[in-house]
């Protein structure tokens, strides 16, 4: 039987709650913990994160970083430990603003069956922001968007080796025009993001990115943002990029249509017949371009700034157990402000989720037993800029071994939509963590939905633990019309609903954290 928390609270002769495992032994989950979490202390943190005086909490800026300070602070107060290879309560990571190095020093040449044709910079090619400091010569092969999404029956990498190759792919997603699309309609989704096309293409081996605009779109020149190359173009037109590990990163250029078309014409058919075939039938054309090879040389330079994530460390209590690690996080940042009086608050994305971390955290060190696993909590910076705190972590330095991390758990928008269910997403890659959530559920008593994982699985940090497949949970109450707008303010949150999500979550972290058995993470089929 199900009974909301605010029943057994009252229920002061109740201690514990005790929910059977599926591995066949039981876990008790402290009442301590379930009491510990305060909606009107959650709601006291995300006025103070989306306050006017934080100023929409830019990545980087000096109101992040008050932010930082004041999580830092309260985990500190709950009697988290700091993490011995991190600065205090701080995990420094930097970001860079780019500059070409200069064009003499960039450099694009197609060979076909022999024959090279060196290619002019700004014309032909730029360098992308996000590039690689070297110089590659490989085969090229076209891999349609670099969209890899089985959920949805599209893989542009099913059938591709693209190993030490280099890539070419369109801009945007396929049938971005066709309302029925399971690319979400005619919403851009997070498979159309630049980034996102990289990254794929590192994880299948790719030492290099050649990106085309898609071939709907009229263009003669590749998109030209380098001050140096072009007159009236603000310095800071340039977006910040991670200062991540150089051999985590690939050679990227973006190319004009006349360079296009001349990659295209080892095929027998353009690509625009190409990019038509893959609309009308939503099936990938990837394909070696045979005889063709290409050798990209793109040289930066970059100023440097800092910013943190923050963390908290709580060790578990078996001797054994406690070197494997949950990861509980959300992202702390949002998008700034245009002027002194244009502030994007950012209550429910993400100071909601933040204040989900800190009441968890709370939850777990007002509890007298300790977990026998150890848990990181985690608020993450530059989120909205692309992933960059939780992809700094898991890619350039991991505080704890990933191979030792059992489960990832994201709080993102947690705040809002009062008669819809909170929508969990990673539930089918993981049926451990599905079962921990129905059975903590069970003494929580609050109404959620196992979201349709063929649709999108969201642009949060969990995504950048699913690349090192580590088993997530993803926690959203759901879009509204004040997402990044100046309207998403702490009075429209709703203080229990974030309250009862945190109490959700710390159930299921307190079982997975004492279980014998460690969560799977399972690939989707294609």
């Amino acid at each position: 039987m199900k009974k909301r928390i605010c029943c057994l609270v009252a229920t002061v002769c109740l201690t514990l709650v005790c929910v059977s495992l599926s591995t066949a032994q039981t876990t008790t989950i402290p009442m301590q913990g379930f009491e510990a979490i305060s909606a009107d202390t959650m709601y006291q943190h995300v006025a103070f994160l989306a306050s006017d005086a934080m100023r929409g909490r830019n990545t980087p800026s000096e109101e992040l970083d008050q932010c930082a300070e004041y999580i830092a602070n309260y985990f500190e107060t709950c009697g988290l430990q700091t993490v011995s290879t991190a600065n205090g309560y701080y995990q420094n990571f930097p970001l860079l603003k780019t500059r070409l190095e200069g064009p003499e020093n960039q450099s694009f040449i197609v060979t076909i069956n022999g024959e090279s044709f060196p290619q002019q910079i700004k014309n032909d090619f730029v360098p992308v922001y996000l590039t690689a400091n070297r110089q590659v010569t490989a085969p090229v092969v076209f891999v349609g968007y670099s969209i890899t999404a089985p959920e949805l029956g599209y893989d542009d990498y099913q059938y591709m080796d693209v190993r030490d190759k280099i890539v070419l792919a369109f801009s945007h997603e396929p049938q971005e025009n066709d309302s029925s699309s399971v690319f979400d309609g005619v919403k851009k989704t997070d498979h159309s993001k630049l980034v996102n096309k990289v990254l794929n293409a590192i994880d299948h081996g790719a030492v290099g990115f050649i990106y085309v605009t898609n071939p709907t779109r009229r263009f003669r020149r590749p998109p030209n943002v380098w001050p140096s190359l072009m007159k009236n173009v603000p310095e800071d037109a340039i977006p910040f990029t991670l200062g991540e590990k150089e051999e985590n990163k690939i050679v990227v250029a973006q190319i004009g249509k006349k360079l296009a078309e001349t990659l295209f014409s080892v095929s027998d058919r353009t690509m625009q017949q190409i990019h038509q075939q893959i609309d009308e039938t939503l099936v990938p054309q990837s394909f070696e371009l045979r005889g063709v090879t290409v050798t990209m040389n793109t040289q930066l330079e970059a100023d440097e700034y800092q910013t943190q994530n923050v963390v908290g460390y709580l060790e578990g209590a078996d001797p054994k157990l406690k070197q494997e690690l949950i990861v509980i996080g959300g992202h702390y940042d949002h998008v700034g402000a245009a002027d002194d009086t244009t502030i994007y608050n950012g209550a429910d994305d993400n100071a909601s989720g933040t204040a989900g971390v800190m009441a968890v955290a709370r939850a777990f060190t007002a509890c007298e037993q300790r977990p026998r696993r150890s848990i990181l909590f985690m608020t993450f910076a530059g989120e909205e800029k692309g992933l960059f705190g939780s992809r700094y972590y898991v890619g350039t330095d991991p505080l704890f071994p990933l191979e030792q991390t059992v489960a990832m758990i994201n709080l993102d928008m947690i705040g809002r939509n009062d008669t819809s269910a909170v929508s969990v997403y990673g539930w089918s890659r993981s049926p451990n963590l599905k079962q921990a959530l129905l059975q903590a559920n069970e003494s929580v008593g609050i109404s959620y939905k196992f979201a349709d994982e063929t649709r999108m699985s969201g642009g949060s940090d969990h995504m950048s633990f699913a690349r090192k497949q580590i088993p997530y949970l993803f926690f959203i109450t759901g879009m509204h019309e004040d997402y990044h707008k100046p309207t998403d303010t702490v009075e429209k949150i709703i203080p229990e609903k974030m309250a009862q999500i945190a109490r959700l979550v710390f159930g299921i972290v307190w079982q997975i954290a004492n279980s014998d058995e460690r969560p799977q993470f399972v690939e989707p089929a294609h």
